[in-house]
């Protein structure tokens, strides 16, 4: 059975690491925007050159702002035109339900109302195959796919504009971050100065994301989103946008691996390790592309919790081996343990200078 199923494997692995070698590079940004002149409904821009004509020009500035990316250009930007009056949940984000994005951005004159309503959208999507996040200027969500956006007196090219109106600038530069770098620190080019934070790390501490001048450049402050009650069976990581976008990465492929190749098929001990070595390979995958600690990645069969269905079965596993509850019927059930070590990024450094044997210099950090 197993070598059986080896040709659809081959085939299976290698489209999974195309899509993921894909997505680690380039992402992509979808915007809602509010214009009374261009024509309501879903574009698709790959380049300036695609901005529909009949948009305003501080709308399609906000488009061109989205498009600059940061180490890399987002792949694309979906971007939702909705009217003056329209809901923006029911005319602008239910557009993008069948899409497949990044990170969201909302018009400037968002409301607080609105606010919410994008979050609980996105919570409903993102129960399924959504791996979006949502960018939002001075919004505390709490939510681990919520960056609150927070920043004023953005200077860029003679204009200064708000937090809500470079909110599709974050939005690009978070998208065109490949997933093995954090995008702390990541430098705006065009911005000349920005409104200075009183205090940077309580800002940080309180689930913000900021812009911060550092005498040369302006930059992203520490990369983390809203997140700031952290339930005590999940891990501090999580308020950090680059561990969120691998975690994202990893549930999404996973899933679409077992709904798309594997569903239905026999529930025998044999293809269930075909199953896993699927998920090993994927693993390896995002080891060797900088995601997951070289070596961390692992896929194997839950025996305790194999051992635990059993027993309720009414199967006795007294004198059973390990080895026999692995290989033991399970029905229609398949129970999967994957784990490995996501990366962090450089962020926090303990540099000494020593003169003479004298330390000179100590610690800095992002």
């Amino acid at each position: 059975m197993a070598d059986l199923g080896m040709p659809t494997l081959t085939i299976t692995i290698k489209k999974a690491a195309e899509t993921v070698v894909t997505r680690l590079k380039e992402g992509v940004v979808a915007m809602i925007v509010r214009d009374a002149t261009a024509t309501p409904g879903l574009y698709t821009v790959g380049d300036v050159a695609d901005i529909p004509d009949k948009l305003g020009a501080n709308v399609a500035a906000s488009v061109e702002r989205a498009l600059i990316g940061g180490i890399n250009r987002p792949k694309k930007v979906l971007l939702v035109v909705i009217g003056a009056e329209d809901d923006l949940v029911q005319k602008g984000a239910a557009a993008l339900a069948a899409s497949d994005f990044n990170y969201l951005s909302a018009p400037d004159d968002v409301d607080e109302e609105e606010k919410e309503a994008l979050v609980t959208w996105l919570d409903g999507v993102r129960a399924k195959y959504c791996v979006g996040k949502l960018v939002l200027p001075d919004h505390a969500a709490d939510n681990m796919a919520v960056v609150n956006f927070s920043a004023s007196g953005i200077v860029a090219g003679g204009a200064t504009y708000t937090g809500a109106q470079y909110c599709s600038r974050i939005a690009g530069l978070l998208a065109g971050t490949p997933l093995s770098n954090s995008s702390t620190s990541s430098p705006l080019p065009e911005v000349t100065a920005v409104a200075e934070v009183a205090n940077a790390d309580a800002a940080v501490a309180a689930g913000k994301l900021i812009l911060i001048h550092d005498g040369r450049k302006v930059k992203l402050g520490r990369a983390v989103n809203s997140l700031t009650t952290v339930p005590p069976d999940q891990s501090e990581a999580l308020k950090k946008i680059k561990i969120v976008d691998a975690v994202d990465l990893i549930r999404r492929e996973s899933k679409i691996l077992i709904e798309d190749q594997y569903v239905g098929q026999g529930n025998s001990y044999d293809n269930k390790l075909v199953l896993l070595a699927a998920f090993q390979d994927f693993l390896t995958t995002l080891e060797k592309e900088g995601v997951l600690q070289e070596g961390s990645g692992y896929a194997e069969l839950n025996l305790e919790k194999q051992r635990a269905w059993l027993k309720e079965q009414g199967v006795d596993v007294t004198d059973m081996t390990d080895q026999d509850i692995l290989k033991a019927d399970t029905g229609s059930f398949l129970w999967i343990k994957l784990g490995g070590t996501i990366l962090d990024g450089m962020e926090d450094f303990d540099l000494e200078f020593y003169m003479g044997g004298n330390t000179v210099t100590g610690g800095m950090a992002a």
